[in-house]
This record gives structure tokens, C-alpha cells and sequence, in this order.
């Protein structure tokens, strides 16, 4: 039986192999994986690979449309930012980040929760060029994630409960918490305190209501349990950069 060759005799073996190997040719096994998604960028976050449900899930018809472009030329501000902000922390720390829970869209492109792992990744000389992403709906994941427990229960709870008035009393109730146990455990998992976690998720329903439905703003914002809708415009210029009537004319200039 032949001797295996030392590490070191090995690493040039590597180095040529994955030199000459395509970075789509090796990443197109995981698009038959159900759920599983993936996108890799570049130092500046742009989109270097991603797989073609993530394509279609942003609306997209080719990963043309999404190839070489940062993350604000693709995908709405408010989410671009999240992203990029992430991106740049592994790039920069040189670590991974770990059961992100962050918004993004489902396979109905509909906005929905999902749970990132980004890693970086290096060239041959260890040095951080870019970001490897996989990601998966948030429901699938969960089941998986133990500590999300009475965290992922509030989430539910919450998701379920937009429109109605939600308070934190409440809904520690509801998971058999105290209400100063369930914000830390909370804040552990998705990284925002629950009323953060409450307003963000109305405002992204609020940014697909004005897309996909043609219900009035202030049907909308009172449908999300926004009783002023004032404080709803001014909350969510602030979430997106522009004006609730801005953000529906230009989705549907798109």
C-alpha cells in the first residue's frame, strides 16, 4: 500500500487543484441541497457566486442581474446595509459569524426570517479576501437551534400578532418567562431587544404591503398596529431612506 505523503508534500497538490477549479463547478452540488443557500462575495462585498434560488427569491432572472454588484445595487437599503455591516465584520475580524437571524425573503419573495453562517474566506497566503454565506428560512432552522427556544417561541408569537397591540408582559407570559429573562435570552438570538424585534418586523411587512397589495398607506400602517401614521412614515423613512409613497412608486417603477 502506497505511503501518504506528509501535509506539507500535500499542500502544492492543493494549491494547484483549487487554482485550477471553478468557483461555480464547486459550489453547484449545494443548489440540489432543499433550502440551502448560498452566496460568496469579494472583499468589498460584491457578489462573486450565488445560487440561482437566491436569484430568484430577490425577483432576479439570471444571476447576471446580481454578479460584480454591492449589496445596495441589488437589494432594498435597509437590508443592504444589515448585510454589508456583517460582511465587513468577518472580513475584518478574520472569524465566523454563527446563526445570524436576520430578514431576507422566502421562496414566494415575500419577506421572512432566516438564520445566516458567514465565513471567511482566505487566499494562499491566509489573508481574508471575501465572505462565504449559507443560509436557511428561519422555521427550518429553528428546529435545529435549541437555544433559540422561548426566544423563537416570543418570535412566533409575535410574527403571528402584528396588527394587535404586543406586550412584552404578555408575551413572556405566553413562554413562561419574566419579562427581564426573556429580553436577555432574546437579545442573545437575534441580537435587538423585543420592541426592536416588533417594530422592524411590522416595517417589513409594511415594505411588502406597499408593493404587493393596493390598500391605502393608511390602511397599511393601521393594519400593522400603527394607530398614527405620521410616527409610521417617519419610522419607516428611517428603516428604508425614503417615504412610504417613495418606496411603493419606485418598487413599482422596477
Amino acid at each position: 500500500m502506497a505511503k501518504t505523503p506528509p501535509p506539507a508534500a500535500r499542500l502544492p497538490a492543493l494549491d494547484a487543484f483549487f487554482a485550477s477549479v471553478a468557483l461555480p463547478d464547486l459550489l453547484r452540488p449545494f443548489d440540489s441541497v432543499p433550502g440551502l443557500l448560498y452566496i460568496v462575495k469579494d472583499h468589498l462585498s460584491r457578489v462573486m457566486a450565488i445560487s440561482p434560488e437566491s436569484v430568484a427569491r430577490m425577483g432576479y432572472r439570471h444571476e447576471d442581474e446580481v454578479l460584480g454588484k454591492l449589496p445596495h445595487e441589488y437589494l432594498p437599503p435597509e437590508l443592504a446595509r444589515k448585510f454589508c455591516a456583517d460582511d465587513q465584520w468577518v472580513i475584518r475580524h478574520g472569524e465566523p459569524r454563527l446563526n445570524l437571524v436576520e430578514m431576507w425573503f422566502s421562496p414566494a419573495g415575500k419577506r421572512d426570517w432566516i438564520v445566516t453562517d458567514k465565513y471567511p474566506l482566505r487566499d494562499r497566503d491566509g489573508q481574508v479576501v471575501g465572505v462565504i454565506g449559507i443560509h436557511q428560512n428561519l422555521d427550518l432552522r429553528r428546529k435545529r437551534l435549541a437555544h433559540l427556544g422561548p426566544a423563537g417561541e416570543a418570535a412566533d408569537y409575535i410574527r403571528k400578532r402584528l396588527g394587535e397591540p404586543l406586550m412584552v408582559g404578555e408575551i413572556a407570559r405566553h413562554v413562561g418567562f419574566s419579562e427581564r429573562q426573556l429580553q436577555r435570552v432574546f437579545r442573545q438570538v437575534f441580537g435587538q431587544t423585543i420592541q426592536q424585534y416588533i417594530i422592524e418586523n411590522r416595517l417589513h411587512a409594511a415594505t411588502d404591503a406597499l408593493v404587493n397589495s393596493g390598500q391605502e398607506i393608511s390602511a397599511i400602517a393601521l393594519a400593522l398596529g400603527f394607530h398614527d401614521q405620521s410616527a409610521f412614515a417617519n419610522r419607516f423613512k428611517r428603516f428604508t431612506g425614503r417615504s412610504p409613497r417613495a418606496y411603493r412608486m419606485e418598487a413599482l417603477r422596477q
